[in-house]
């Protein structure tokens, strides 16, 4: 399980009322990490985060998924963040994304997780200085 799932699982814990998925908060922390201008592919980088995490995995059996619906979830998860506000979208497709978190994002990224986990995401994923 990567770091940025269990410190979404944490941050879940903690803030259960803050109306989000695991997967939710694994893409708005990778949007963290990765702010717009690290120059990496959005989508194909959190497709592939997201085939590390428990959450979407088979027991025994691991992901079992297509690439096709990783970006269908990538996607539907950046359209819940963007009708809270959380994120902007500067353009979206089947292969392509272009989003960058607001400001409010940002102060949920903040206020729901502590500065240690926060690191631990940035080291493990991220281009955030």
């Amino acid at each position: 399980m990567p770091i940025v799932e269990l410190v979404a699982k944490r941050a879940l814990e903690s803030n259960p009322n803050i109306g989000l998925s695991v997967i939710d908060l694994v893409v708005l922390l990778w949007l963290y990490s990765n702010p717009y201008g690290s120059k990496k592919r959005q989508l194909s980088s959190i497709r592939t985060v997201l085939k590390m995490c428990e959450t979407l995995q088979t027991p025994g059996k691991g992901i079992d998924l297509t690439g096709e619906e990783l970006t269908r979830i990538v996607l539907g998860s950046l359209d819940r963040l963007k009708d809270k506000k959380l994120v902007f979208i500067r353009s979206a497709g089947r292969h392509f994304v272009k989003s960058t978190l607001t400001d409010a994002g940002v102060n949920l990224v903040r206020e729901s997780m502590n500065l240690p986990s926060l690191k631990r995401v940035i080291a493990e994923f991220g281009n955030n200085p």
